[in-house]
């Protein structure tokens, strides 16, 4: 088994989206209840009034959302008529426990001021990473077909994977935000009574399962 070469995470993305089986339209209980609510639910994370916003004309209910956020920006909370989307800008796996505890306390103020259900939940995973040696697309190389790189010639800058099952994808691809790097995106889709550390673990150990296959290795 070759050694595995050490990469780097120049960025990355968290989205957790729990979707309602109907959605709400009293407008008055999202700008009242349920901001009061979904702060008073972070305060133990120093929620501060300035981190509270509304989006500004919103051209369909669709778009419609307070946001929430924390840690100067890097995590969001926001709560849609329909769905309620926690995102957070370069996670690391030390932090799961801080954003389990903050999507739950999140969602529990959600649900207890509007009443909605939760339908289906989706957790992701987007990142760029970057070999420290060698090409990127030498790491993808193992997955083409055998003679494809003879058929292809030498001009191709990296080749993509894509996996699906019943409930998850897989994305390896070249990044278009950083030069010989791969962007890697994992989706995870469950039902309503998946808890959030289950969902968790599941992205974790699909995260390492890539990072293994491509002889990948990250801090």
């Amino acid at each position: 088994m070759s050694e595995k070469t050490h990469a780097g995470i120049p960025l990355s993305f968290f989205e957790y989206r729990a979707t309602y089986q109907e959605p709400f339209f009293a407008f008055h209980k999202l700008y009242q209840d349920v901001c009061q609510t979904v702060f008073r639910s972070l305060r133990p994370w120093n929620i501060s009034l300035e981190a509270v916003s509304l989006k500004l004309n919103p051209v369909n209910f669709g778009e419609v959302q307070a946001s929430f956020t924390l840690f100067g920006g890097r995590l969001a909370f926001n709560v849609g008529l329909g769905a309620s989307v926690l995102v957070v800008k370069d996670p690391n796996w030390s932090e799961a426990e801080l954003i389990t505890n903050i999507a739950k306390a999140g969602m529990n103020a959600v649900i207890s001021s509007t009443g909605v259900t939760v339908e289906k939940q989706k957790a992701s995973i987007a990142m760029h990473v970057k070999p420290d040696l060698g090409s990127a697309k030498d790491f993808v190389l193992g997955f083409a077909r055998v003679g494809a790189s003879e058929l292809l010639g030498s001009s191709f800058k990296a080749y993509g994977i894509s996996v699906y099952k019943d409930d998850t994808t897989w994305v390896v691809d070249a990044s278009a935000s950083y030069t010989d790097a791969l962007f890697i995106r994992i989706d995870h889709v469950s039902g309503a009574e998946a808890n959030f550390e289950k969902i968790a673990s599941k992205l974790r150990d699909d995260e390492s399962k890539i990072l293994d296959l491509l002889r990948l290795e990250v801090d």
